[in-house]
């Protein structure tokens, strides 16, 4: 009892944090833990390479986020902005001091927007990254842990308090105007084509249609084994991060999602990122890098349907063919 006290105050004590990001162009990845940011090459997706250099925020980072030239921290003291144009040097551009502890970040053209533990929905207009400035907030009740950014639309995960949906048309006057609490806790979230996916805790994966934004309404709740902490989305997959590993999910059919991979690690995974067929974990004993799989095993589904194709062809040749060998037969009978 007191074993599993203490790895739920473990877990809580880390889940907010989105700690791994990646460059795509560069094949750079950013990695938390900490203060800390390291920096690796990441051209050899299974031997990383860390570089001489890393980045020291002032506080513990709970978030980061990478876009273009820049690398956006979000600390239990404020936002960190920094120049990572070159990797090998990154430098301090500029930071910004709250009294409340910033959960998580992200940044969208010219704003950013951050959301604090305590509940606020904060956007800034970064244009001059020299000088930004607020431009709104939006108070919202409850603990709030990450939120999704889809078409002028947030998606806010608020622990127990459920799921809220902020309209972003104006950015200098957000509103709230969903509600959802039929699943909780939500520990992360992601939202992409009027679906959100939900990391529920004991409760696994939830997906929630959000068509309509004043009413959200439950798809379904996927139970797996283990306790939902985080959730990666590519297409077609949701790759969720638990306290006993990692678990592959097909959701092209959102009615009924297929677990299609597990792996099971001696530590709990606080975020996941992919780069296939890689996964990288933020575990607690650092990063850990596993193999989820050949193609071929993740895409069975597929790999069943080319077959499927291959036996329609194989029936439609042999139902074209019978006729021209039967009247073959009869014109040889005849000679």
């Amino acid at each position: 009892m007191k074993s599993k006290i203490f790895l739920l105050l473990l877990i809580f004590n880390f889940l907010i944090n989105k700690t791994i990001s990646y460059d795509k162009k560069r094949k750079i990845l950013f990695y938390a833990f900490g203060k800390k940011v390291s920096i690796y090459d990441a051209k050899r997706k299974d031997n990383l390479r860390l570089l001489s250099e890393e980045i020291i925020a002032q506080d513990k980072i709970n978030s980061l986020f990478h876009l273009k030239d820049k690398l956006y921290l979000a600390t239990k003291k404020g936002i960190e902005i920094w120049d990572i144009k070159n990797p090998y040097h990154p430098f301090l551009i500029n930071s910004l001091a709250f009294k409340e502890c910033c959960n998580d970040i992200k940044v969208i053209n010219s704003y950013m927007y951050l959301i604090t533990k305590e509940g606020n929905l904060k956007i800034y207009n970064i244009k001059n990254i020299n000088a930004p400035y607020q431009i709104s907030n939006l108070s919202i009740s409850g603990f709030c842990l990450g939120f999704s950014i889809y078409k002028n639309y947030c998606y806010v995960a608020l622990k127990e308090e459920g799921l809220k949906i902020i309209d972003l048309k104006d950015v200098y006057n957000p509103k709230k105007i969903g509600y959802f609490k039929d699943i909780t806790p939500i520990l992360d979230i992601y939202c992409e084509d009027n679906l959100v996916y939900l990391a529920c805790g004991k409760k696994g994966l939830g997906i929630v249609d959000v068509k309509l934004k004043r009413f959200p309404e439950t798809i379904i709740n996927y139970q797996i084994e283990g306790y939902s902490l985080a959730l990666y989305y590519e297409k077609p997959y949701i790759y969720l991060a638990t306290d006993m590993g990692l678990s592959v999910i097909d959701v092209r059919d959102p009615y009924s999602p297929i677990e299609i991979y597990y792996y099971e690690s001696e530590n709990y995974v606080r975020d996941v990122l992919i780069n296939f067929p890689y996964a990288y974990l933020d575990s607690e004993e650092g990063l850990e890098i596993i193999k989820i799989g050949k193609k071929e095993n993740i895409l069975l589904s597929l790999s069943t349907f080319f077959y499927l194709f291959i036996f329609v062809l194989m029936i439609i040749y042999i139902i074209y063919r019978i006729p021209k060998i039967y009247k073959d037969w009869k014109e040889k009978i005849k000679e």
